[in-house]
């Protein structure tokens, strides 16, 4: 039975693993260390007959050929690349083909403890960029404040896998108004959003934070140090929704470490390669390999907790209601509607007819004969040959 080749974080797992797994009670909260476990465990199945596999037979020669399943796991990295592109295909279903902005939102240093600890609180701080997007917006007409689709992603990493927590924005450049007009927005003054970010981050917090004296001293140290208020970094522009999901969910997206980057790993230390952000020069950090892992680690997300939110006219409650009212609002009619996406089976289907399977022996066409997934309730064996004119799965 056949495997993928196990990649290099899934190699440096299997050899430290053992070493690090006692020391994530006392590296990492408990939530978070309970979630790296079970990403751990599906990374090390991940290509593997643990995982599930489908078996093949061709009806020509009766040779099997088995594919093993891989975890779909956003820890994994070759995993996680494929997530990345399944979330542009569902934020595209999502977001009005209109022009959109992409705004980063950094948070200051001296809150990343509290946030490391806590990791519920990053659901307040993907609303204060939205609060602070929305009113930033909003103040482009006063009479009729227009509202914005908006959708903040949440990164706790930097590009040395540190804990940074930072909040990427993608905001349509224009909102709807009140009165059913369409207002375009093409000012995004950086000033205004640092402060409004300040603001709704640091009130945010102190209301989830009210007995917590240690931090309220802290939230207001630092409305004192920094009158101008926190950093926000205006990128780039995207002339439709379809382009903005396309580009920027596949980098919001991501896994916290591409293996690319890894230039060297010895079996003790792993050396990866980054882009230092303060002075854009290119340099390598090396670590202990049980050190690497705690940092990579440290970015998975807890159960239930969601990195990717929407507001405005893309908030799930009444986001059809408010596509319809763009659609009436814009010169543009049904142009501006979000792609619909595929269903689950759909995206089989095509996935599978863009790669068909013929047999290595003959090159006849393969029958699905066998699917075994992880848990031995749902096997499934299937005799049928598939339908002429469609894929081998169909």
């Amino acid at each position: 039975m056949d495997g993928k080749p196990p990649g290099l974080v899934q190699t440096i797992l299997r050899d430290h693993w053992p070493q690090v797994a006692p020391l994530l009670a006392r590296r990492l909260p408990a939530d978070v260390a309970a979630a790296a476990r079970t990403a751990v465990e599906k990374a090390l199945r991940c290509g593997t007959p643990a995982q599930g596999f489908v078996r093949y037979r061709c009806p020509a020669c009766e040779v099997f050929h088995t594919v093993c399943f891989t975890c779909k796991s956003r820890f994994c990295p070759p995993c996680g690349k494929a997530r990345a592109a399944q979330a542009a295909t569902h934020a595209q279903s999502r977001l009005l083909n209109v022009r959109h902005r992409h705004l980063t939102f950094s948070v200051p240093a001296e809150l990343r403890p509290l946030l490391f600890e806590d990791r519920s609180l990053l659901a307040t701080v993907a609303r204060a960029a939205a609060q602070a997007t929305l009113k930033a917006v909003g103040t482009r007409c006063r009479q009729h404040p227009p509202v914005p689709g908006v959708m903040a992603t949440v990164h706790t990493f930097g590009r040395d896998l540190a804990f940074h927590v930072h909040v990427h924005v993608l905001c349509t450049e224009g909102g709807l108004r009140a009165d059913g007009v369409w207002q375009p927005v093409k000012l995004f003054p950086a000033a205004q959003y640092r402060r409004l970010w300040q603001y709704y981050l640091l009130t945010g917090l102190r209301r989830k934070r009210k007995g917590n004296r240690r931090a309220q001293r802290l939230i207001g140290r630092l409305f004192r140090q920094h009158p101008t208020g926190f950093i926000v970094n205006v990128m780039s522009q995207y002339p439709s929704g379809r382009q903005a999901a396309a580009y920027c969910c596949r980098y919001t997206g991501r896994p916290p470490l591409s293996e690319r980057r890894l230039v060297q790993y010895d079996g003790q230390q792993v050396t990866l390669a980054y882009q230092d952000y303060r002075d854009g020069q290119e340099k390598t950090l090396t670590l202990p390999a049980s050190e690497f892992l705690l940092r990579v680690l440290q970015h998975v997300w807890p159960r239930y907790q969601r990195d990717v939110h929407y507001y405005g006219l893309y908030q799930p409650a009444r986001r059809k209601a408010h596509v319809a009212a763009v659609v009436r609002a814009s010169r543009y009619g049904d142009q501006v509607r979000p792609r619909p996406a595929l269903s689950p089976r759909e995206r089989f289907l095509q996935a599978l007819a863009e790669q068909p399977l013929p047999c290595p022996a003959c090159g006849a066409p393969l029958m699905v004969d066998h699917v075994q997934f992880p848990s031995t309730r749902h096997e499934k064996t299937l005799s049928r040959a598939p339908p002429r004119g469609a894929g081998p799965w169909s």
